[in-house]
């Protein structure tokens, strides 16, 4: 099957024992007109989630197209995500993690017949809903404002719901190494190749729960968390667009500043490191638009005055990065 499959469905999972079933299950009654699998890791989880993905492998009418993998020891979540990336055989690859579902029989289908129709496109993703533990519908529609819905590398960084994402199968081995947002990294490295999709359909449910690994992280953790993502994008974005990824870590800079300043204190180091690392290639007028950009986020009025750090905003989407 793994030579002539279209799509390879990557899934990793962690003490999901209460959702995994219903995650796969949406995998598998999918209608296609294509041959798919579905790729699971399991990063060496101790409740019954190894039981459950290997009983519906075994049983389901579907359940030849799961390729099945339990870590013996736990890998965390990135590596367990590139590990199970690098199984994948697909001409394309779709995302679910095993605490969220698909919703849409149809999805794979028209997002890959979308893909295929249009080669000029890299990825491809859809609308979600929210859901909490016991799959009570918080918001039947998350994106909900009259947003584009072609974008390309210089729209980047984008936030686009991993779950509903379909794309080309690349090697994606040298770019994901070490940040915390995979996710976001990964899409700005795919916009480099093509363009990105957003078909504004409600395709799949995302979970909000306490174990999440995201949604259970402080306001402060997720700027940071931001943060250290944009500084990695540094890496592969054109150099073009340095002011632009500057400008955004200086406004998450600011929003941590108000949440936490000893948090903030740490990533102002790392923001001048990185800022010295990539300063030969900003040019003299954009080196002085980031002093005055720190400058501003250093003053005693920054966090403490609203008017004041809405004028830092101002200033910074008007001369970083719009």
């Amino acid at each position: 099957m793994k030579n002539k499959v279209q799509v390879s469905v990557c899934m990793i999972t962690y003490k999901h024992e209460s959702f995994i079933v219903q995650a796969i299950e949406s995998i598998l009654n999918q209608k296609t007109n294509f041959d798919y699998e579905l790729i699971i890791s399991n990063d060496a989880s101790s409740d019954r989630s190894d039981q459950l993905i290997k009983t519906i492998k075994n049983s389901h009418p579907e359940g030849h197209r799961i390729t099945y993998f339990y870590q013996s020891d736990n890998l965390g979540m990135h590596q367990n995500f590139i590990f199970a990336l690098g199984q994948c055989q697909g001409k394309y690859i779709a995302l679910c993690e095993g605490d969220d579902y698909w919703i849409d029989h149809n999805k794979l289908q028209r997002q890959v017949d979308f893909l295929e129709s249009h080669p000029d496109y890299e990825v491809c993703f859809t609308n979600i809903s929210i859901v909490n533990e016991t799959g009570e519908l918080l918001k039947e529609k998350l994106i909900t404002d009259d947003r584009k819905d072609i974008y390309t590398e210089k729209d980047m960084p984008i936030w686009s719901p991993t779950l509903t994402r379909v794309f080309k199968n690349r090697d994606f081995s040298e770019v994901l190494k070490s940040a915390p947002g995979l996710d976001t990294l990964m899409l700005t490295y795919q916009s480099k190749f093509g363009k990105i999709k957003f078909l504004n359909e409600v395709t799949g449910s995302y979970r909000l729960h306490k174990e999440g690994i995201y949604s259970s992280k402080s306001d402060a953790l997720k700027k940071q968390h931001i943060i250290e993502t944009h500084f990695e994008c540094l890496k592969i974005i054109d150099k073009k667009f340095l002011l632009r990824y500057f400008g955004m870590i200086l406004k998450k800079a600011l929003e941590l500043k108000r949440l936490d300043v000893k948090m903030y204190r740490k990533n102002r180091i790392n923001i001048i490191q990185n800022y010295h690392r990539y300063k030969p290639e900003l040019g003299l007028i954009n080196r002085i638009k980031f002093k005055l950009g720190v400058a501003l986020l250093n003053s005693p009025m920054a966090s403490k005055f609203i008017a004041f750090d809405k004028l830092v905003f101002k200033f910074l989407n008007k001369f970083f990065i719009y």
